[in-house]
């Protein structure tokens, strides 16, 4: 390279000329090798890449992709940090602040999160999805009342979002105004992509949300549905088996809890402990999983 830069230019390359370009070719290397290696699901390898390239210099593209093989591993703090760094050189950038409003959320740094959002706001005021992420945030606080509130906010804003929608509907179940909780999660139902089966949380509640309405019969046949999507959905064992109790069938209560049990002996453990009974297990899993429940009549 400085034999063809002399004979072309008639001038020699310095030792900083001939360091510059040596860091901006292991810049590249390292950079693109990160890329591939992100590419083929390396995380580790990607991370180490990019890590080394920003060693070498500062680059807008390459802190992107370290955020985002960041966040693939689920390290969030770390991400954050990153993408700090992205937006204090670009603070226009909505994505980098509704990206950070999430991670604040997630990290439980509702201030940050609540800042994040406004500065959405305030860029962007036909975006939903800040006042979804305040909404996660209140309802995670117990301030129900707003967080229904901020659900609505969101759905004026987009009304093909789905997620403010199912989050106001367990808003709503907890606060046990049923029959509007069911409207949102009916909808949600209704609104869920054509080439892909139920979300078992969507039905999950659903159910909930039929049984603590007198709709058992309802209740069951979404139960069901669960299982059918998630044989591993401890809960709606434990929900079924209680209403097959109630009716007086305690054989099929026995065997759907016994089910449960057997499917997903780990998560059942770590939900309800040991028993030194079958009527016990049955007993203490349900009142586990439904801490507002005073008890079951076994």
């Amino acid at each position: 390279m400085g034999f063809l830069k002399t004979l072309f230019t008639g001038h020699e390359e310095t030792e900083d000329e001939k360091q510059e370009h040596e860091a901006q070719s292991q810049f590249d290397i390292f950079k693109y090798d990160g890329i591939q290696a992100m590419r083929m699901g390396q995380i580790d390898y990607a991370i180490a890449c990019f890590e080394h390239a920003l060693d070498i210099q500062d680059d807008d593209e390459t802190m992107q992709y370290y955020s985002n093989v960041l966040l693939h591993k689920g390290d969030i703090e770390e991400a954050s940090e990153v993408l700090e760094q992205i937006h204090a050189k670009h603070p226009d950038d909505i994505q980098t602040v509704l990206t950070l409003a999430e991670l604040y959320f997630q990290l439980e740094r509702y201030d940050q999160m609540d800042e994040a959002c406004q500065e959405a706001i305030q860029l962007n005021d036909s975006l939903a999805t800040p006042y979804y992420i305040m909404a996660k945030k209140q309802n995670a606080q117990n301030d129900l009342i707003n967080a229904v509130a901020s659900a609505t906010k969101a759905i004026s804003k987009r009304e093909d979002f789905n997620d403010p929608y199912l989050l106001r509907a367990k808003v709503l179940f907890k606060m046990q105004q049923f029959a509007d909780a069911e409207k949102d999660a009916d909808f949600v139902l209704a609104h869920q992509p054509d080439d892909s089966e139920p979300d078992d949380d969507v039905l999950m509640l659903k159910a909930e949300i039929c049984e603590a309405s007198g709709k058992t019969d309802e209740a069951k046949d979404f139960y069901q549905q669960v299982i059918a999507i998630n044989p591993y959905a401890t809960k709606a064992y434990m929900q079924l088996g209680n209403i097959l109790h109630k009716e007086g069938k305690t054989k099929e209560a026995a065997a759907m809890v016994e089910e449960g049990l057997k499917l997903a002996p780990e998560e059942m453990q770590n939900i309800t402990g040991q028993y030194n009974n079958f009527e016990d297990k049955m007993r203490e899993a349900y009142n586990a999983l439904n801490p507002y429940q005073l008890g079951v009549n076994l």
